[in-house]
């Protein structure tokens, strides 16, 4: 892998490369650059940290030793190598204090929420998911990977929600919020816990105070007009995640949603949101990677003609998933579905979530902003 003409292909081609593969992270390179740079150790393998490659692209610092890729220091300066040739320049977002405030009950910021990118503000367990008292969680999931390693991560307040978004807007540069909770088996109960933490926020912070947009992750509801009071409430948009289009395979990564909401039921409650409030309201993430190329292209069309932003993430094998008895894929399928998405944004006018250097594994929002180099390749 070289650099190439184009630097922010080449960048997504690297993306994709490392999110699969990992990288070799030494202690002496995180001591180089810890003073400024905001990243944990290496010896922390649930830290969120990340890269940011040429042309302003995230991507996940996957800790493994067995990676061909490395980081090294050349010069003061860091550099990626695969195996034991330099292929970039990179750099990390900027640190700050985030990772050492507590939230006013005494929980740690990072245990409920963490930083992506240079300004985007993730939160990962507003609440417990039930489909692990049936065991029929998806697969990929943090939130169930650490509820069962008995991390006994917390449960926020909807004020503490609200404390950490202020602050992170007003000490972190955070610009983008992404809210995501576990699945309920009540759907009403689900839609309206995010519309009532929509409004505290609003209340204790100002939504117009994020400077990009803040949108919902959440279970498809059984009643597609559940989700109206969320966006009604301020969400700039939903996300209900198919993770994958081929329905044996949907069943077998995402068991709890197969069978309790059913793809035709995330589908009918796309529909109403693209339906009811218009294009680019409602995105739905596929997994790239879990499923053959057309399969993935052919889900990605279904939602695109209809107003439904496809989101394309990067498939991060995890040590005790499902998924691990899979490879990922090779760079060819990456390039392709990459082409079809653009095609797809252009084609319908869609515009994905997400900032420049914002997502470590969504790719969608890297498409969009690169969309006519891609087209053109």
């Amino acid at each position: 892998m070289s650099l190439g003409h184009n630097e922010a292909l080449w960048s997504l081609d690297l993306k994709c490369a490392l999110v699969g593969a990992g990288v070799r992270y030494p202690q002496e390179v995180y001591d180089a650059v810890a003073d400024w740079a905001r990243i944990e150790p290496p010896s922390n393998p649930y830290a969120c940290n990340c890269l940011i490659l040429p042309g302003e692209v995230a991507v996940h610092l996957h800790a493994n030793e067995s990676s061909r890729f490395s980081l090294r220091l050349e010069m003061q300066k860091t550099w990626l190598f695969e195996a034991e040739t330099p292929v970039a320049e990179v750099t990390f977002p900027t640190a700050s204090s985030y990772y050492q405030q507590k939230t006013s009950a005494g929980h740690p910021f990072g245990s409920i929420a963490v930083l992506e990118g240079r300004s985007t503000l993730a939160f990962f367990y507003l609440w417990s998911c039930e489909y692990i008292k049936a065991n029929e969680t998806c697969s990929f999931c943090f939130q169930v990977m650490a509820d069962q390693a008995g991390f006994n991560l917390p449960s926020p307040s909807m004020s503490e929600v609200a404390e950490i978004i202020k602050w992170s807007i007003e000490n972190a540069g955070v610009r983008e919020v992404q809210l995501t909770a576990g699945s309920l088996f009540s759907s009403p109960t689900e839609c309206r816990r995010y519309a009532d933490l929509l409004r505290t926020i609003d209340q204790q912070v100002g939504l117009d105070r994020i400077k990009s947009e803040i949108y919902c992750y959440l279970t498809a509801p059984k009643k597609p007009t559940d989700v109206d009071q969320i966006l009604e409430a301020g969400a700039a948009r939903v996300g209900h995640d198919l993770h994958v289009w081929n329905p044996s395979l949907h069943a077998r990564f995402a068991p709890g949603h197969a069978r309790h909401v059913t793809r035709a039921g995330q589908l009918r409650a796309l529909e109403h949101v693209a339906e009811k409030f218009g294009p680019n309201k409602a995105f739905s993430a596929f997994v790239a990677g879990l499923e053959p190329l057309e399969d993935m292209i052919e889900g990605a069309e279904y939602l695109a003609s209809r107003g439904i932003v496809p989101a394309f993430s990067v498939w991060m094998p995890t040590p005790g998933s499902v998924t691990t008895d899979s490879k990922p894929p090779g760079l060819d399928y990456y390039r392709q579905a990459r082409r079809e998405f653009a095609r797809l944004y252009k084609t319908y006018q869609l515009n994905p979530p997400g900032l420049p250097a914002g997502s470590h594994v969504s790719i969608c929002r890297d498409i969009f902003r690169n969309m006519d180099a891609i087209l053109a390749q």
